[in-house]
């Protein structure tokens, strides 16, 4: 059963199986204060200012304010299509963030104005491909940091993940813990993250038998539950433009990302095969050239070691339109690049203090995270669309043109047809992990 309390109040509100909400006061004689019908069974509640919000079976959801509850403010349907596991309602009031048993987390707003309910989404998680077997967990718990308005997530896949919904992006994933997690919650500072650890019955009686005990754990928290907001410091303008999270390749999970696309950042397994034959893919483009390629395209050498986060970044912001503050570094460090060498450009980035963080936060957010030691075998590239070079030959139109400043150059990868970010997953990004 599902319960909360009201603060403010001294209101203990519980929701039940039997399709009731119920009031409480201890204080009073009769405790029971107040009792209203459901559509159907309450899963789940919780509570931001005077706002309740009522997850139930059949994916109902019931929005009520709770200074008057004969009656829901607003009657939704889930977003996502099978049962609710789990809820949280953002501490600044403006929405919420239910989860599913089929691991998928949506994010959910109370504006009921078309502009602000597109704003709404559902993504994957909690899921592993196993032996090229796509094992999906059920999500058992959310909660919003008091503060910094990131939620974390915990699942029966045993991990807890924090995520910046602002931005659509993995923030931080703790190890793997030793069972299923049944629930988790921040301290009132947001200093702490208390983690349940126990059975939850996702294999039945059997699994009882091997489940490990059951264990409250206090996490100290730092910096992973804030959000990343180095864009803004070095100078883009979050209104015009930002970067989000591509959570797969499927169709459905293509459409979550906002249009146009401007770059695309690959973070992508290398190897020595896979080396050997960029190599001899930059020998070609050398002898033979590329007619197509605009050479006004800005292609920085990669000089620092595992600075390709960096560098992917960056060339995805200096080859778009996207707008800077005036003055701000990012559109300093472009506007001194234009007239040097790709190597110039290395130098100038060595020497702005502010891309050192950069380099750090680009290497650790997101829905990829890249391991911290120096040995890593992942690797940042970018892709970003270009005009064809005008002349008598040209057939015009726009060319997918990859940059890693690992290689010896901007490399083509084509024409680009259609949407540029379908393209550059089903096609080019297919032919660099081929390589």
């Amino acid at each position: 059963m599902p319960l909360i309390s009201d603060i403010p109040t001294d209101t203990l509100i519980t929701g039940s199986w039997d399709r009731t909400l119920r009031f409480w006061d201890s204080r009073a004689s009769s405790p029971q204060q107040s009792s209203h019908d459901t559509p159907e069974r309450v899963y789940q509640i919780d509570l931001v200012n005077n706002t309740l919000v009522v997850a139930m079976a059949s994916r109902l959801f019931n929005i009520y304010d709770i200074r008057k509850v004969d009656a829901p403010l607003r009657q939704r349907e889930s977003s996502l299509k099978f049962m609710t596991r789990s809820l949280a309602c953002m501490p600044d009031g403006e929405g919420y963030a239910t989860a599913s048993v089929e691991g998928r987390i949506a994010v959910e707003y109370f504006d009921p104005s078309p502009v602000v309910q597109e704003k709404k989404y559902a993504f994957k998680c909690h899921r592993q491909t196993i032996n090229d077997v796509d094992h999906v967990w059920p999500v058992n718990a959310l909660a919003f940091h008091p503060t910094y308005n990131t939620f974390a997530s915990a699942g029966s896949d045993a991990t807890v993940s924090i995520w910046d919904h602002k931005v659509k992006k993995r923030l931080r994933q703790y190890p793997k813990f030793a069972s299923s997690i049944s629930s988790l919650a921040f301290n009132s500072d947001g200093t702490k993250l208390a983690i349940a650890v126990s059975y939850t019955w996702d294999d039945g009686e059997p699994g009882l038998k091997t489940a490990e005990r059951p264990a409250i754990l206090v996490r100290k928290l730092g910096d992973e539950v804030k959000p990343k907001g180095w864009t803004e410091k070095a100078g883009l303008v979050l209104s015009q433009a930002q970067f989000e999270d591509v959570y797969g390749l499927d169709p459905e999970l293509l459409a979550m990302v906002p249009q146009p696309v401007k770059a695309v950042v690959l973070l992508f397994p290398i190897s020595e095969a896979l080396e050997n034959k960029r190599k001899e893919e930059d020998e070609k483009i050398k002898n033979a050239g590329q007619p197509h390629l605009d050479p006004t395209i800005l292609w920085i050498k990669q000089t620092i070691s595992n600075a390709c986060g960096t560098i992917g970044l960056l060339h995805a912001l200096a080859n778009s339109d996207a707008t800077f503050s005036p003055e701000s570094p990012i559109a300093q460090f472009i506007d001194e690049c234009k007239d040097r060498t790709p190597e110039a450009r290395a130098k100038l980035l060595e020497t702005t203090p502010l891309f050192a963080n950069i380099h750090a936060q680009a290497a650790s957010s997101g829905q990829t995270q890249v391991p911290t030691d120096l040995d890593t075998d992942l690797h940042f590239t970018c892709f970003v669309p270009a005009p064809v070079v005008r002349g008598p030959e040209s057939p015009g139109g726009y060319r997918i043109v990859e940059l890693d400043g690992r290689r010896a150059g901007p490399v083509d990868r084509g024409e680009c047809k259609n949407s540029f970010l379908e393209v550059s997953c089903d096609k080019q990004i297919d032919q660099v992990l081929e390589l």
